[in-house]
């Protein structure tokens, strides 16, 4: 039975499924504490029969765990006709216990051990200040500049983990205006997650995202170990900087028939 989380004993089982597993006890971990108790927030919680754990927004949902009986069993079916009710496309997992998805390009999982330090690149050119607390509304815009609806959600993750003490931000300026981005909105006892890693287009090619995201990330590796997914192109990019792979997030969307 898929049991929604609405108590507190339901939101720490979920917590205890995530563990301590790359990428998702961060970030699921973080989605749950924070919006679980928020219905308004979009966000939804599921137990999963077995070991899973569910989180959605929209029409994108993330996976943790495994059913029980494998691709066959009766649970599998039952989770395939509740993803099809809540009209979720897009499929984030560790191994796709479900029929009838395509494979979508993954994502790399890169790390930087705790107690790690990746040489910082050349600084960034003057005329660019570092803002430790930068305004969000105009980072949102950065980010997300084409969709109003992600830029909301950015936004509310973003203020919300900031207001709780998890979330940082860092943004260069120019004239005052953030040019390059990158912060930390999701993290667990062991990990953080970088995220929203952003270059304004005039301003790419310069280094300002591989100068921000390396001084980040090695501020966080003194208390965590530093983690982040890319995708495959930019393989070459995060190799340079002195990351190291730690995982493949395999993606899978669904177009379902219209009844």
């Amino acid at each position: 039975m898929i049991q929604a989380v609405t108590t507190p004993e339901h939101q720490g089982e979920f917590i205890r499924r995530l563990g301590d597993k790359p990428y998702f006890a961060a970030t699921m971990g973080t989605h749950c504490a924070l919006f679980a108790a928020h219905p308004a927030s979009g966000w939804q919680f599921y137990l999963l029969p077995g070991s899973g754990a569910l989180a959605l927004r929209g029409g994108s949902a993330a996976l943790c765990g495994t059913l029980p009986g494998g691709p066959k069993g009766e649970e599998t079916e039952e989770l395939q006709g509740f993803l099809r009710f809540l009209g979720v496309e897009r499929l984030l997992c560790e191994e796709m216990p479900l029929s009838g998805w395509l494979a979508a390009e993954p994502l790399l999982l890169w790390e930087l051990p705790q107690g790690g330090c990746l040489p910082l690149p050349a600084p960034p050119p003057a005329g660019l200040t570092l803002e430790e607390h930068p305004a969000m509304q105009p980072v949102s815009r950065l980010v997300f500049p084409d969709s109003e609806a992600e830029r909301e959600a950015f936004y509310s993750l973003a203020c919300t983990a900031q207001a709780h003490g998890i979330g940082c931000c860092r943004a260069l300026l120019h004239s005052g205006q953030p040019v390059c981005t990158v912060g930390c909105y999701e993290r667990s006892d062991t990990e953080a997650y970088l995220s929203a890693g952003v270059t304004a287009p005039g301003w790419r090619g310069r280094g300002l995202a591989g100068w921000l995201i390396a001084s980040l990330a090695n501020q966080l590796a003194a208390h965590r170990t530093v983690r982040f997914a890319s995708i495959p192109a930019l393989e070459v990019f995060y190799r340079r900087l002195g990351f190291t792979r730690a995982g493949v997030l395999q993606q899978y969307t669904r177009e379902w028939e219209k009844v």
